[in-house]
């Protein structure tokens, strides 16, 4: 008897987990509420192709989002070019004065480039580097996306001054 009853009851399980069956068709039509981008990403704005956005928060949430400060310095001529991606063969976005301050954010996998923040319009900080939004923790690490100018440029330029 306790056999039947015990039987029974499992066959009641079995069957009542079965009654409700959802279509994957079903999870994903209500997932997608955007039919042109049903991913969710955005593009970059004013990006070009092979451009690398320089990255902030990699220290993660407890530090700054550009961890280091530096000066341009020891250069062969006046202006240090700042381009889209860390490679030589990246197309140049702008350049810099030499003793011009940036906050270094990231860097190149062999250290040779660095992913800077830099502002040339406004009035220096106390760091000499601009109110560009880096000084503060940021929740997660993410493409750095203004108020101020962003780039790579040749880690051999850049003078460490604080960080």
């Amino acid at each position: 008897m306790i056999r039947t009853l015990s039987i029974l009851a499992i066959l009641t399980l079995a069957a009542t987990g079965c009654s409700d069956s959802t279509q994957v068709s079903d999870d994903l039509n209500a997932s997608q509420g955007d039919a042109s981008n049903p991913t969710g990403r955005t593009a970059r704005v004013d990006s070009e192709p092979g451009a690398r956005a320089v990255r902030i928060g990699e220290g993660g949430p407890r530090f700054d989002a550009c961890q280091a400060v530096g000066k341009v310095s020891g250069l062969r001529s006046a202006k240090l070019d700042v381009f889209i991606a860390p490679f030589d063969s990246a197309a140049k976005k702008d350049t810099l004065d030499l003793g011009a301050m940036v906050y270094i954010c990231s860097r190149s996998h062999d250290q040779q480039w660095f992913g800077i923040v830099y502002d040339n319009a406004a009035e220096a900080d106390a760091t000499g580097a601009g109110d560009c939004g880096v000084s503060s923790p940021v929740r997660t690490k993410q493409d750095y996306d203004g108020p101020c100018e962003s780039g790579w440029v040749e880690s051999n330029f850049v003078k460490l001054v604080a960080g």
